[in-house]
């Protein structure tokens, strides 16, 4: 089993969503986050600050099967051609040694 992560901007929340509905993966969870640049540390330092134009994102976990995984990784790594070349949808696996 693989725990699956994807970041993206809120703009693209549909475009994920219809690669987990491909992919039949019918239970995960989703939850917003507010992401910042690196250019957000050159400007303002390591802590941003309320000038900071943050960019708001989501985040969603699902644990699939290895093959499962392995697809839903190739297809997100193809929205980068649907996507702003400068925040496309991001996604990482996981081993899960264990689930009960």
């Amino acid at each position: 089993m693989k725990l699956i992560g994807v970041m993206s901007l809120k703009a693209y929340r549909d475009h994920v969503r219809k690669v987990f509905e491909k992919h039949d993966i019918k239970i995960y969870s989703e939850l917003e986050i507010t992401g910042h640049t690196t250019d957000t540390i050159k400007r303002y330092g390591w802590w941003s600050l309320d000038t900071d134009v943050p960019l708001y994102s989501t985040m969603y976990f699902a644990i699939v099967k290895k093959e499962k995984a392995d697809a839903l990784m190739n297809d997100i790594s193809c929205l980068e051609g649907e996507c702003d070349p400068d925040h496309t949808p991001k996604a990482f696996q996981i081993d899960v040694e264990k689930m009960v």
